[in-house]
């Protein structure tokens, strides 16, 4: 490394530090505003920070939070006038410190090694990602109560009461928040570890113009719950919030992962200061259950969009042919044989040619795979120029080809395959090197099915390579003119 660039490098990793610091020390003060209990808030936004700066970061993140970690217990101890010196507050600041950071350190490499692998769809990531804050939260949640005990910042007995919602807030944090933090942190740091870009493509910057009214459904359904619930003071009341699953599914399914993970965030603020407001802290754990769960249920809405477009590409490569974009055989076939019933049905006639290259093998041999290649996609597109809308064009294997041709007799399926043909022997893999076919033509009769039409226009082709290939025959055994 030259004298110049490590300089830069150092002012870099101070400024990160920094700005860890600060952002975390800001996210934690929100975090107070939202507090029913000692060490308890509705959700922890802190912890979205710390799993998102982990990941994104790694170890260049674990000295700025454990910093802050000794702050903030300093400032919990004067705040609630706890019997530690400042010393004992500073190893207390530290017990919490790694009980806050390990659980989340080892949670993040294990999705970070998971993303990297590359070995799960959009899908199935997000259900990792749930699963592993889930088990990270409350890893962190039993060493944290457990540095609080030893370092006589809370009683032992009060283990049971407080450790379910203290558990259930760290989650919500971050379930929802670390990747809006790791979105943010991505983009600033130049040497991330993890691009949430990758994954979740910013696809939509901007919301739809809808989206104001979908925050006021969320906004109005709120209020009325925390109203009816202070009204009743009945945990039944409380339920009500779980329908906000509806209002956040309208939006997973119609904005972009962005403006839903904003929306989830909004919701989650909205509850927990309304919670406090008024003073609903005895139903804390069904609103902080319905964050969890609504949570959920938004984060799999970002995933239909992924899993329509694996769904599309999963019908394309079923149904059309890589190489020559023509339909695959099992494409084909499927729809050959609807093709057939219909006509049958409908006494209307149909048609079917089977065609292949007569000098294919030797275009491999001689000019190599990649021309052979090209010759079979030069000959799909020709008799693909010869077909209409409605006829079909299938790849059934090597350079064999079928063409379906609904409602047309076999004089003319005979012109449209020498339509092709004269096509075809336009057409040249290398000068003087035309391309050349044969090809066999059948009419469906009455009670047959497809594959006996296909039998039939088979044999046709047979007949043609036996009178000297680069010719149409029909079923009959007739050259066209």
């Amino acid at each position: 490394m030259s004298a110049d660039t490590s300089p830069v490098s150092i002012t870099q990793k101070i400024s990160h530090a920094l700005m860890f610091i600060l952002l975390w020390l800001g996210v934690w003060s929100i975090a107070q505003l939202m507090e029913y209990t000692a060490h308890a808030s509705v959700w922890f936004p802190a912890s979205g920070l710390t799993y998102a700066a982990l990941l994104v970061a790694g170890t260049a993140a674990i000295v700025p939070i454990l910093f802050c970690a000794v702050v903030v217990t300093v400032i919990t101890c004067m705040q609630y006038n706890l019997p530690l010196d400042f010393a004992q507050s500073i190893q207390a600041g530290l017990f919490f410190g790694c009980a806050h950071i390990i659980p989340y350190w080892l949670g993040s490499q294990v999705f970070l090694w998971a993303a990297r692998s590359e070995r799960l769809s959009i899908p199935g990531l997000i259900i990792m990602y749930i699963i592993n804050t889930g088990v990270a939260s409350l890893g962190t949640t039993l060493l944290v109560i457990y540095s609080l005990i030893i370092s006589n910042m809370m009683q032992p007995e009060e283990f049971e009461q407080t450790w379910l919602a203290f558990w259930i807030g760290d989650y919500a944090g971050l379930l929802i928040l670390a990747p809006i933090f790791a979105a943010v942190l991505s983009n600033k740091l130049a040497d991330s570890r993890f691009d949430l870009k990758r994954h979740l493509s910013p696809n939509q910057t901007q919301p739809n113009s809808f989206f104001l009214t979908k925050l006021l459904v969320v906004t109005l359904l709120v209020l009325f719950t925390v109203t009816l619930n202070r009204f009743t003071q009945q945990p039944e009341s409380a339920f009500v919030i779980f329908l906000l699953v509806i209002p956040h599914m309208w939006i997973a399914c119609t904005e972009s992962a962005l403006f839903n993970m904003l929306s989830l965030t909004y919701s989650c603020m909205m509850i927990a200061l309304c919670t406090n407001l008024f003073g609903l802290n005895e139903f804390v754990l069904i609103y902080q259950f319905g964050i969890i769960v609504i949570a959920a249920n938004a984060l799999f809405g970002i995933a239909v969009p992924a899993l329509m477009a694996d769904n599309e590409k999963l019908q394309a490569i079923i149904t059309i042919d890589a190489l020559t974009q023509t339909a695959s055989r099992q494409h084909f076939m499927q729809q050959a044989e609807r093709a057939v019933n219909r006509s049958l049905k409908d006494s209307d006639p149909l048609c079917l040619i089977v065609f292949d290259m007569d000098n294919f093998k030797k275009i491999n041999d001689t000019f190599g795979h990649s021309v052979g290649d090209k010759a079979l996609q030069r000959v799909c597109k020709v008799a693909q120029l010869s077909l209409r809308p409605t006829d079909l064009l299938g790849r059934f294997g090597g350079d064999e080809f079928v063409a379906l041709l609904p409602d047309s007799t076999i004089v003319d399926a005979q012109q449209v395959a020498q339509r092709i043909l004269y096509s075809v022997n336009k057409a040249e893999v290398a000068p003087g090197q035309p391309i050349q076919c044969s090809f066999g033509v059948a009419q469906l009769k009455r009670n047959q099915n497809f594959t006996e039409l296909f039998n039939a226009a088979d044999s046709a082709l047979y007949k043609a390579k036996q009178r000297g290939r680069n010719t149409v025959v029909s079923e009959h055994g007739i050259n066209a003119a």
